[in-house]
């Protein structure tokens, strides 16, 4: 049994189809489809960020890519049996452990780029929908949809939007980060800086210099960067998060 989960989501330009198990009614695979220039673009980057993630993960991502005609591309791709997705509305305190094992499994993947400027980039590295774990602690990173392996992306960027990311949820419950959430940022950052993947580009002030490149180059994001929670984060809390970690 087939279903149209969504249709241009996020500007997308691609229609995206969920496929269940006829007799458990559990999913099996989403399909994205596309018959416009951009959602095509997607859907090539989508295959070519998962062939490369592919090539350093333990864990493979099972996908069947389709060219149907020059104006009509389909990628259909297998859902990883026992993983999980955090729900929304988790609070920091819980999370930290997924925070923890997602940059564990980026440093992983990531190994052959230490103390390079620029690196691979998944572009929407989200522990909403994006990273999925398992019972046993391992991490899968979906959704390359805007995967680029020829711009010039600082390294350790996607982690960098995934760890504002999560404060600014937590802003919005808290009306303010808390010494706790400020610790676990901090060490979060000096762990990717120790293993030499964080780009220098961002090394001064982290936080600041990740809103300023993603706010320079807008275009990346093929019309879809007003979805970044990044983005959305008060003033006032970049700075709070370079001073915790400049102190």
């Amino acid at each position: 049994m087939k279903y149209i989960k969504g249709v241009h989501r996020h500007g997308s330009e691609t229609f995206l189809i969920v496929s269940n198990n006829q007799q458990s009614l559990e999913p099996n695979s989403i399909i994205k489809t596309s018959t416009t220039k951009s959602g095509i673009n997607s859907i090539i980057s989508e295959y070519k960020g998962i062939e490369w993630y592919n090539h350093l993960s333990k864990n493979k991502i099972v996908c069947n890519f389709d060219i149907k005609t020059k104006t009509y591309y389909r990628i259909e791709i297998k859902l990883n049996k026992g993983f999980f997705n955090i729900t929304t509305n988790t609070s920091y305190q819980k999370i930290k452990k997924y925070l923890d094992l997602t940059i564990k499994h980026y440093v992983e993947i990531w190994h052959g780029f230490k103390n390079k400027s620029h690196s691979p980039f998944h572009g929407d590295l989200s522990l909403v929908g994006n990273v999925m774990f398992n019972d046993v602690d391992e991490v899968l990173f979906v959704d390359w949809e805007q995967f680029d392996n020829s711009l010039k992306m600082p390294t350790g960027l996607d982690i960098m939007m995934i760890i504002i990311e999560n404060v600014w949820y937590e802003t919005l419950k808290a009306n303010q980060i808390s010494k706790d959430v400020l610790k676990h940022v901090k060490n979060s950052i000096e762990n990717l800086i120790k293993a030499q993947l964080l780009s220098p580009l961002l090394q001064k002030k982290p936080a600041q210099s990740s809103l300023n490149f993603i706010n320079d180059n807008i275009e990346i994001w093929r019309g879809q960067h007003y979805k970044l929670p990044v983005l959305k984060m008060p003033k006032k809390y970049i700075i709070e998060i370079d001073n915790a970690i400049t102190n």
